[in-house]
């Protein structure tokens, strides 16, 4: 359990690679796009490094593509158009997630999501998983919203909850989640289970809270907050 001495008020996480294992349907959709052109499919381990990154990293890992391709936007949409379909099917939380969401809940730290995963995806989601029936908020990427790393998102997350930046952090897997988080003036916490494959110095070059092995750590970590 958090210390009782803790100021922190409101846990935010970052979704692909941080709560949800979701490269397993990331990478299906993909390879449904790559049978269309007569390729074989690839193992989703091939995906991994991409997965954090959005439907151009994606695509770029899977078909070489890039914006500038011909024919890129359909491509895009056909690929949002199979994982809308799949990504609320079967979506798999990381060992230990669900364990430190109900701790967080019975300390009576409220918890969101704050992703640059497009929002109907996330909320699709969240409604999918009994672990998150208590999340008090689901920001994704909207049109008029900054992804992450600006801090946009993650003030908009923290007001609707009614949190102070000071008295909260944002948990990722991604450098983009602990420049979000500085910017808004939250403590970043890097999760190191997620898909970034940059390297640990580039991660503490960010000057992180903690840097989290496993999802029970950010537990006792808290206390720094």
């Amino acid at each position: 359990m958090p210390s009782s001495s803790t100021n922190c008020r409101c846990v935010l996480f970052d979704m692909d690679g941080t709560l949800v294992d979701s490269v397993r349907d990331l990478a299906a959709s993909v390879n449904v796009l790559r049978r269309a052109k007569g390729l074989e499919a690839l193992p989703p381990e091939k995906y991994r490094a991409a997965a954090s990154e959005g439907s151009v990293a994606l695509l770029r890992a899977g078909l070489g593509v890039t914006p500038a391709s011909p024919g890129y936007e359909q491509l895009r949409q056909a690929f949002f158009e199979d994982y809308e379909r799949r990504c609320a099917a079967a979506p798999s939380l990381f060992p230990g997630i669900a364990e430190l969401l109900g701790a967080l809940e019975r300390a009576g730290i409220a918890w969101g999501v704050v992703t640059n995963k497009p929002e109907p995806f996330a909320r699709k989601i969240v409604r999918a998983l009994k672990a998150f029936e208590h999340c008090g908020c689901v920001v994704g990427a909207r049109p008029g919203l900054p992804p992450k790393p600006a801090p946009d998102g993650v003030l908009l997350a923290l007001s609707g909850l009614g949190a102070e930046p000071a008295q909260s952090a944002l948990c990722g897997d991604d450098p983009r989640d602990l420049l979000a988080a500085r910017r808004a003036g939250a403590a970043p916490v890097f999760a190191s289970w997620g898909y970034y494959d940059g390297g640990r110095a580039a991660v503490e070059e960010l000057a992180p809270l903690a840097v989290l092995r496993d999802p029970a750590d950010l537990l006792k970590v808290l206390s720094k907050i």
